[in-house]
């Protein structure tokens, strides 16, 4: 293909992009900012609809420093440009992204359908597994354009016939594309999740806490709480930041009495809300603990710790430890320990993790060697290795016949 050809790709999401409870839609808004500073032309439309539903929509934009024009049509649309891409939010009026297909399904369909018309994509990149959702493929293709579908989760292995009208298939990991070759016969490619340094390396680094983000039950709260109760009778000295999501202080504290024990008596945990930025996550962070109990289909936030120079401390569970990719270190925990388990894990389960954290908080010349490895760790994903990367992938999809 003419490398000076420049494509039109159509980014298709059914939740806001700007999420930061969605990796998803957020990881396929970043893989297009990659290709229009390569180039390419791309257009995004998507919904107000947020992975947590307790989130205003409008507060995210506004704290990303996203203004917006509404306008009213058969559903009103938040229309603004961000980092190259235009973007037709449809306003779904506060229903969640499993609900909004309910209601106003053939809305966004009239929308899709017009951007099909009138931009006329090589590309449309996506996700979803809804008849909906196949049915736009399969539109698309009609159309013309290649369907390359951002396949980030294992949910679609219990999906029927979810894959017909797809062209490609791009995952964060070789975990997650091992599992679906191996599972379903589906040839996919696994690249690292990119990430724009601008929203995830901190200005200033103060190396304060042990970090955790989201301690939910598939993220390993059950873990944590039997780490953060072990560590802080043992050093009560040393602190730790719990960023709440859907998981935060009212599920850690509830699991804490599950096992006997009150975290709340511990003035060394310390909570905060989610923020908009990843960046504000890892200024104050010292290391960063990602305890996760299901497969873990990649590994976002390890790869945004390591731009940090941050050691993360990670689960032997997905595709954690590809991501840490040598920095840190990798923990097993017994297979009997799962994203159903209620109570804390056994004492003994979290102390090789505590082991490490008091070295990494005691020896500095020992805490400064990791922070050099998570340096060298984070090349791969840095915008100039994997925008090249991508760029040829959209362009080979694009030419193949």
């Amino acid at each position: 293909m003419d490398s000076s050809f420049a494509p039109r790709v159509l980014l298709v999401l059914p939740q806001l992009p700007q999420d930061t409870a969605g990796g998803a839609p957020r990881s396929l808004a970043t893989i297009c900012e990659m290709l229009v500073c390569a180039g390419f032309q791309v257009r995004a439309l998507a919904v107000s609809a947020c992975g947590d539903p307790t989130v205003d929509p409008r507060k995210i934009l506004s704290q990303l420093g996203i203004e917006f024009r509404v306008e009213h049509r058969k559903r009103p649309e938040w229309v603004f440009e961000r980092r190259g891409i235009p973007y037709r939010i449809m306003d779904v009026g506060g229903l969640g992204f499993t609900e909004w297909p309910k209601v106003y399904g053939r809305h966004f369909d009239a929308i899709f359908d017009e951007e099909l018309r009138t931009f006329q994509p090589d590309v449309l990149f996506t996700y979803g597994g809804t008849e909906a959702d196949r049915k736009r493929f399969h539109r698309a293709q009609n159309s013309g354009a290649k369907v390359v579908f951002g396949l980030r989760n294992e949910f679609y292995l219990s999906t029927h016939d979810w894959h017909r009208h797809i062209d490609a298939f791009i995952t964060p990991s070789r975990f997650l594309s091992d599992l679906y070759r191996r599972e379903i016969g589906i040839e996919s490619i696994g690249m690292p999740t990119p990430m724009e340094l601008e929203d995830v390396r901190a200005e200033e680094h103060d190396p304060i806490f042990l970090t955790i983000v989201n301690p939910s039950y598939e993220k390993g709260v059950v873990l944590f709480a039997t780490l953060a109760e072990e560590l802080s009778k043992q050093r009560p000295d040393l602190p730790m930041l719990v960023i709440e999501s859907r998981g935060g202080a009212g599920l850690l504290a509830a699991v804490g009495e599950a096992g006997g024990f009150d975290l709340r008596r511990h003035e060394n945990i310390m909570f905060s809300p989610a923020v908009p930025n990843p960046k504000d996550i890892y200024a104050p962070t010292r290391i960063l603990m990602a305890p996760s109990l299901w497969q873990e289909a990649g590994g976002r936030i390890v790869g945004e710790a390591l731009v940090n120079g941050i050691p993360p401390l990670v689960s032997d569970r997905g595709a954690l430890s590809e991501y840490a990719g040598g920095a840190g270190y990798t923990f097993h925990v017994p297979e009997e320990i799962t994203p159903a388990t209620q109570k804390p894990v056994a004492p003994e389960v979290v102390q090789p993790w505590i082991d490490v954290i008091i070295r990494m908080f005691d020896d500095e010349d020992f805490y400064k060697a990791e922070c050099d490895k998570a340096r060298k760790a984070a090349k791969k994903f840095l915008p100039e290795t994997l925008a090249p990367q991508y760029v040829k992938i959209f362009r080979e999809i694009i030419a193949k016949a």
